[in-house]
């Protein structure tokens, strides 16, 4: 789809029994930076609205906008600013190597590759790797650092063009990039065409039981299109063919879901995974009371915010922020502090200092900007890395900070 358009049926099942589950209006996209106050203050905004599936329980956005305008041209998230995410991907691929066998000279396929982080780990161990990404920027540093980088979008042609040129692939992976793509059954199926015979395939994703339980309701915005959950995704990938190996649940990004899957064509879900399935049928994301409050609970945790910062902006305390991730600008706007209440927010990626997070007129700078214009307060954006930041803010002896988590429920920390 290369156009914005709204979403009317399943993208797992097809079934067009699709029902509201929360409406957050008309937003800017989270990642569109701009060099301009001005343009960002006057960001084109889309409607960002989650439904599910009545039949499948699949949960997804009620509309896509075009991927040319999410991801090709300014697209700046970049893997390796996190020690935890980098960390990760090398216990990921310790795993994963004896989990599946993988043998040097074995070939290793990541999608969505982003800056080559998770791939850097493969590669020192003598295993080829190859990435596929649409993004400009993180591609061409991953090229730099000598990982192999396809600078395009993974669909049916340039998957024909890996498979004419490398032939078969011994082992998929992906991260925090399934919820984000427009023609996801094409990806699975153009997956399961790569794969030689007894390959294996496991990626990880956002998990939508997480986001539930801890409020994570600002990892909701246009990039994600789809809000995973074990039980329709694997429902989806044993009918293709996969086996389901393993599901497991991790801290990264606030909390992910792995699911790993092998090309044998028997459609077996194993012992494991279906202890997994067993339990998540026993949670709140099949509680329709659960769901129904759900909003009110955000907008509370969100008042609460608001209050917090208007008290401090009374008694004339300079606020700024740490991190510009995507989730920041729904956050800004629903608390209604995108205009005059934040002085700046700082950010480690270079690729987004000088520009301003969408919609607001928050610029980011560089961590140095601390120093030469103090803050009293800091509210971290990036919430699912506050214990890095504040590592970071005790090792570079920050003090006399008032520190505010917004996320999972607003808590302050005093450095």
């Amino acid at each position: 789809m290369n156009k914005s358009g709204f979403i009317k049926n399943c993208r797992l099942c097809e079934s067009n029994d699709l029902k509201k589950i929360i409406n957050f209006g008309k937003t800017a996209i989270g990642n569109n930076l701009s060099h301009n106050r001005k343009l960002s203050l006057k960001s084109s905004t889309y409607p960002l609205e989650l439904l599910r599936c009545e039949k499948c329980k699949h949960f997804q956005l009620s509309f896509e906008v075009a991927p040319s305008k999410l991801y090709a041209t300014n697209y700046t998230y970049l893997s390796g600013i996190a020690p935890s995410f980098v960390k990760h991907f090398k216990e990921y691929s310790n795993w994963i190597i004896k989990k599946c066998k993988i043998k040097k000279n074995d070939l290793v396929l990541d999608i969505g590759s982003n800056d080559g982080t998770c791939l850097k780990p493969f590669k020192e161990k003598k295993i080829n790797v190859l990435g596929i990404d649409p993004a400009k920027l993180p591609a061409q540093i991953a090229n730099k650092n000598g990982i192999k980088t396809i600078n395009n979008f993974f669909n049916k042609k340039n998957a024909n063009k890996i498979k004419k040129t490398y032939g078969e692939i011994d082992f998929i992976t992906s991260h925090n990039v399934l919820a984000h793509i427009g023609n996801i059954k094409d990806v699975f199926k153009n997956i399961y065409y790569l794969l030689k015979k007894d390959g294996y395939f496991c990626f990880e994703v956002g998990y939508f039981l997480k986001v539930l339980k801890n409020n994570y309701f600002d990892t909701i915005y246009h990039e994600h299109l789809d809000y995973h959950h074990a039980r329709p995704i694997t429902q989806y990938l044993s009918k293709l063919g996969f086996s389901i190996i393993h599901i497991s649940e991790n801290k990264i990004q606030g909390g992910s879901i792995r699911i790993l899957c092998k090309k044998d064509g028997k459609n077996k879900i194993l012992k494991q995974p279906k202890r997994f399935l067993l339990n998540e049928k026993k949670s709140v994301i099949n509680n329709k009371l659960f769901l129904k409050n759900w909003q009110k609970k955000i907008f509370d945790n969100i008042k609460r915010l608001r209050k917090i910062i208007l008290d401090d902006l009374k008694n004339n305390k300079k606020i700024i922020g740490y991190g510009a991730p995507t989730k920041a600008a729904l956050l800004l706007k629903l608390a209604k502090l995108e205009h005059g209440s934040i002085n700046y927010t700082i950010e480690d990626n270079s690729l987004k200092i000088n520009k301003y997070i969408p919609e607001t007129d928050v610029q980011i700078k560089p961590f140095k900007n601390i120093y030469s214009n103090k803050p009293n307060v800091m509210i971290v954006f990036a919430w699912n890395f506050a214990s890095d930041i504040i590592k970071k803010l005790k090792k570079n002896k920050i003090k006399q900070l008032k520190i505010i988590v917004p996320l999972p429920k607003v808590k302050i920390i005093n450095l």
